[in-house]
């Protein structure tokens, strides 16, 4: 291809199959300088095959992202057959560093429409624009003269069409300059704006072998691992013997534990932990094997005094000592002299405890080790990293390592780890034999990178019924303050410290890092500061976000925010929650919202409590994300997000024992029920024609706030301290 093409294309047995490399257009969108890619493939019948553009975790990519393409190439969607995973090439630039080789296909931080937006569009008008050249060359017209529509091409004021699949192979053969590609106007759109299944949900509902945990491999065997329950805990003893004599098990192995910088801090976190693996021809007989060890355990780790309620109670210490050490990040206004001069001040500290991510799908990794290459089954949100590991720990060129990726059981951040990886290759090392290694609930929990404990001391100061001091000062076992976040802008006085705090409790992204937390401290004290200056909450809230205004950005996902944006979210809410009719006694509405990754949520919740028995009886929303691709992946968002969040508030909070997570399974760490969710979750989508923004993490950050602010509607109880669960009952 020259340096004016868009797409690079081949033709393998009569059907075009386009790999979609830049060297254009989608660089001006990438860091990396490698462009995107989206296989497509159209076949002689004229139907097409598409692979995802980005890993799929639930997030509705694997419809949204192909919608995209679909609709700027004026294909027919029920023509569109998918592949069930998707493939990672990669290459190194000419400094050595590894990329993909196509297309920047990782997910996470809610950026997989914003990205692709621009990129898919384009790769499916250029598509469609080498289609008609084609059709034009063989009719002897202008392509002025013709038009596309539902897999065909055809020409003006005639009966003549022809179907993609016969211009296939010739169209393959052309080059476009890029200039010369045009993108539909938003009037034209016949896919994008509409309805649309996710392309999945029957064969999940009927137990098609779409996950990592499913597959299977040609001569694998299987391995369950007995890992060390503590952090830094070391085998004392076990019995090799009694897990050998289990028919079917072959080998028991022993692997040393590690540990490795993680991303979000650059300090030491464990990585693979102190093991047993059970190697057998059947998972049963791995299963068995494992319980047959009767491993006894040792710590002496650094890690070993490790208690996460002692921990919380270290960050109130911190938050309530004007002497500890402390990082300023915004500092607007004259705090001390606008809180002397409020009418009314509170003064209110806020936790929430460590947060576990208890996937659906638990860990699992198929590995296969050969001299000099290596094929790994999976599901990750960056798979390029699994390369990486391999050729860290083996040697294996990463290039030689073939990766294919699988839908995933949930990710939420924690599949953006390597740890399940990098024991699976070390395991593999020893076996010496294609392998699968999957984990237990108990595993998955105990070896989590927790979303960090975190405690907020707010202080703020109303004068004349409008808010003019805000002093947020913040400590958490890991990680940072999304001080960018409303209120910043909205208060001529603003202030957010962050307490610097020494923990080896491990952390990682949990749904919207560190925004969950941050909505439910400041949400609750706004709804505390409307009650205390007798003022209806939502009004409070419309108040604070007037005049409309854009106001700067700083945080991961956007560069600005608009308060008008987010005050139509609360109002849409409102209106469909009816706000202001009047609730008999025991029941309520708690209202928050919040603005991340580039969209505003806002949501209503009614709750009723009763002799302190709490029951969720309905939610409304609202979202702002842009222009709605596909409103029912947006509504599945809004639903699926709000009650992780709910879930998050009602349950969720990790113990830590000596270094040891004490509930380390479902009997132990509860997961709301059914009865425990809304009965129905009301969502209008604010549509616009700003550029599509992120749908995943943004419905999850105002659900506790909204909970507890509805609970206090309800009963007069405030709740600043979080599971709910430890404080009211739920109805059974």
């Amino acid at each position: 291809m020259d340096r004016r093409a868009f797409i690079k294309s081949t033709c393998i047995s009569g059907a075009w199959l386009m790999s979609f490399s830049v060297t254009g257009f989608a660089q001006k969108e990438q860091t990396n300088k490698t462009g995107w890619s989206l296989y497509i493939s159209i076949q002689p019948d004229n139907s097409v095959i598409m692979e995802s553009p980005v890993m799929e975790a639930g997030q509705f990519m694997r419809t949204t992202g192909p919608m995209m393409i679909a609709d700027e190439m004026d294909l027919e969607w029920q023509s569109i057959q998918f592949s069930e995973a998707t493939l990672a090439p990669l290459l190194r630039d000419e400094n050595n560093k590894l990329l993909y080789r196509y297309a920047k296909i990782n997910t996470g931080g809610s950026f997989s429409v914003r990205w692709t937006w621009n990129y898919l569009r384009h790769c499916g008008a250029t598509a469609r624009y080498l289609l008609m050249l084609e059709a034009g060359q063989r009719l002897k017209v202008p392509i002025s003269e013709l038009y596309s529509s539902r897999n065909f091409v055809l020409q003006r004021n005639s009966d003549i069409k022809i179907p993609y699949g016969d211009l296939a192979e010739q169209a393959s053969k052309r080059t476009v300059e890029r200039h010369r590609v045009r993108l539909k106007n938003k009037s034209n759109f016949t896919i994008i704006g509409t309805e649309k299944k996710n392309i999945d949900a029957k064969a999940i509902v009927t137990g098609k072998p779409l996950f990592g945990i499913d597959t299977d491999y040609p001569g694998c065997l299987q391995v369950v691992v007995d890992r060390a329950p503590a952090l830094g805990a070391d085998i004392k003893q076990y019995n090799r013997k009694a897990a050998l004599a289990i028919p079917g098990v072959h080998q028991v192995v022993e692997i040393e534990k590690s540990e490795k910088a993680h991303f979000m801090s650059n300090q030491p976190q464990p990585l693979v932990a102190s093991g047993i693996a059970v190697v057998a021809d059947s998972l049963w007989a791995a299963l068995q094997g494992k319980t047959a060890l009767n491993t006894q355990w040792i710590n002496t780790s650094s890690y070993k005094d490790l208690n996460s309620e002692n921990e919380l109670k270290k960050l109130h210490r911190q938050v309530d000592n004007p002497e500890q050490t402390r990082e300023t990040l915004q500092n607007i206004g004259n705090i001390e002299a606008a809180l002397q001069a409020a009418d009314t001040v509170l003064d209110q500290q806020y936790e929430k405890p460590l947060f576990g991510h208890v996937l659906m799908e638990p860990f699992n990794a198929i590995v296969d080790l050969k001299a000099d290459s290596a094929t790994i089954i999976t599901g990750h949100q960056n798979p390029m990293l699994i390369a990486e590991e391999v050729e860290r720990l083996t040697g294996i060129n990463a290039l030689n390592v073939a990766i294919t990726c699988k839908r995933m059981g949930g990710a939420f951040g924690r599949r953006f780890e390597t740890d399940w990886i990098c024991e699976a290759i070390k395991i593999a090392q020893k076996v010496q034999a294609p392998i699968k290694v999957t984990w237990l609930r108990e595993d998955e929990i105990e070896q989590d990178y927790f979303d960090p404990g975190a405690v907020a001391k707010i202080r703020a100061g109303v004068k004349k019924g409008k808010v003019i001091a805000w002093d947020y000062c913040q400590s958490q076992t890991k990680a940072g303050v999304q001080d960018s976040c409303f209120p910043h802008g909205l208060v001529e006085n603003y202030r957010v410290q962050r307490c610097k705090h020494e923990t080896l409790i491990p952390a990682g992204p949990w749904r919207g890092p560190q925004h969950l937390f941050w909505a439910f401290a400041n949400e609750s004290m706004i709804d505390e500061l409307a009650y205390k200056s007798k003022q209806d909450p939502l009004q409070f809230r419309l108040n604070m976000l007037q005049p409309e205004r854009e106001l700067p950005y700083t945080n991961w996902g956007a560069s600005v925010k608009n308060s008008g944006r987010m005050a139509e979210c609360f109002q849409a809410a409102a209106k469909r929650a009816r706000w202001n009719m009047v609730r008999p006694k025991g029941r309520g509405l708690g209202i928050a919202g919040h603005f991340c990754h580039g969209s505003y949520a806002a949501f209503v919740v009614e709750v009723w409590v009763i002799d302190n028995i709490l029951k969720i009886h309905q939610a409304w929303g609202a979202i702002d994300c842009g222009l709605p691709i596909n409103p029912n992946h947006i509504r599945a968002q809004m639903e699926g997000g709000f009650i992780d969040g709910l879930n998050a508030a009602l349950f969720n909070k990790i113990n830590m024992v000596e270094g040891a997570v004490q509930n380390n399974q479902f009997g132990l760490l509860k997961m709301g029920l059914m009865k425990h969710a809304p009965y129905k979750i009301d969502t209008q989508i604010i549509a616009n024609d700003y550029e599509p923004t992120g749908v995943g993490e943004p419905p999850t950050a105002p659900a506790m706030a909204a909970l507890v602010n509805a609970i206090f509607a309800a009963s007069g109880i405030r709740i600043r301290s979080l599971p709910v669960s430890e404080i009211l009952a739920l109805e059974a």
